[in-house]
């Protein structure tokens, strides 16, 4: 850990882009419990990565509009003698930068994060992410002791281990059929809360894919008319 003012700040501008990578990969996307060393080294190397882009841009502008940019030659130069005297344009020019890296890094979670390889996610997460996200299907669960309970998915747990200690919420229109009954009926209820250790077997309802109902309509039109 830093021991001085500079360490620190040296050490919040190292690792705030990759930060901010993590927590918007958090939202995005499943949750994986990654190793200390694999999660540090992921967020060291993005915020180096993003740094490294801003500083590119840095540099494209420099030579575009040297009279709007700090002289960096300058400030290697006199060092401290230069930087007390420009120090306000330095400090909006590093904080910019550093906001810079923050975006880029924001955004590189927005497009990778999201879409997850399914070696890295759970059977849920592929069930109900990875071919409709979005679409909230209708799932059905038969539980251990042969009930069965149907509804909309409302929210489940992105966790990528295949855990029984988690939960699946569904809500209104709920069904529930109870043991060894035959027919299912209506809840009156809005939402339901299931266990994953007590579900046996789940199934989820998509809606139709806008082709296919495209090609259905077609092919509907195109039939002949029986006689």
């Amino acid at each position: 850990m830093p021991t001085t003012i500079t360490g620190l700040a040296l050490l919040l501008v190292l690792l705030l882009p990759g930060l901010t990578y993590a927590f918007v990969r958090e939202r995005k996307g499943s949750e994986r419990r990654l190793t200390p060393f694999r999660e540090t080294g992921a967020v060291v190397f993005c915020s180096v990565l993003t740094e490294l882009a801003a500083l590119a841009l840095f540099a494209v502008m420099r030579g575009l509009r040297p009279d709007l940019t700090p002289d960096v030659g300058r400030l290697i130069r006199e060092g401290s003698t230069y930087a007390r005297i420009h120090y306000v344009e330095l400090a909006w020019w590093a904080g910019g930068l550093l906001l810079l890296a923050c975006v880029f890094a924001a955004l590189i979670a927005a497009l990778i994060g999201g879409r997850p390889h399914s070696s890295a996610t759970s059977a849920w997460w592929i069930m109900f992410e990875k071919w409709y996200p979005g679409e909230n299907p209708i799932v059905g669960c038969t539980l251990e002791d042969g009930s069965y309970i149907e509804g909309q998915q409302a929210s489940f747990n992105v966790s990528s281990d295949d855990s029984p200690d988690r939960d699946l919420v569904l809500v209104h229109p709920l069904k529930y059929r109870a043991p060894g009954a035959t027919e299912t009926h209506d809840l009156p209820w809005g939402m339901a809360c299931i266990s994953a250790r007590r579900i046996v077997t789940m199934l989820v309802s998509y809606p139709p894919a806008p082709e296919q109902e495209g090609e259905a309509g077609a092919a509907q039109a195109s039939a002949p008319a029986a006689s």
